[in-house]
């Protein structure tokens, strides 16, 4: 994991309008996908059995979703990770969908709704270095991630060791 130095910089790059997330995310064309679980969830794994022919890696571990100038949110690669996983989606891509990751068989794909896709993004903790930024700033990250479950669709995925998870993003 990164340093929180580091990571409190980047959160504050990007707020009011963005958040460091504790994710992974590729991409499939310009379309990105998030994967959040606890520490040890999934997200890693999830990343790199699609990652391949059909979907580009574009962060492991820590993501940045940031509205751009262009009132696009985005999926970046955070800081480092760029030159750590030789990632060619450097330039990231357009946010699509959200995944919250759980282990297990049988494998599913549901739909929940942005209030408890909110709760669950903030039981595990999801926003990097949350503890040490300022009140205000803690404030603005919030209300982004409560604003990106409005926008976006959000699902658990629940899929085994022996399943392809590719099959549950379709």
């Amino acid at each position: 994991m990164m340093d929180r130095f580091i990571l409190r910089a980047q959160l504050r790059a990007v707020l009011p309008a963005g958040v460091v997330l504790h994710a992974s995310s590729v991409a499939e064309n310009d379309s990105a996908s998030i994967f959040l679980a606890m520490s040890g969830g999934g997200k890693s794994t999830i990343m790199s059995q699609l990652t391949g022919e059909r979907y580009g890696a574009i962060a492991d571990d820590s993501v940045v979703i940031a509205k751009g100038t262009d009132g696009v949110i985005r999926c970046l690669p955070c800081g480092s990770m760029k030159q750590n996983m030789g990632t060619e989606r450097i330039d990231g891509a357009v946010l699509e969908t959200i995944y919250f990751v759980e282990k297990g068989s049988p494998g599913f794909r549901y739909r929940i709704s942005p209030e408890y896709a909110f709760y669950r993004a903030v039981k595990l903790s999801s926003i990097m270095a949350f503890g040490s930024i300022l009140p205000k700033e803690q404030k603005q990250a919030v209300t982004f991630l409560k604003e990106l479950f409005k926008l976006f669709p959000a699902y658990i995925i629940r899929y085994g060791l022996q399943e392809d998870p590719g099959v549950f993003l379709q």
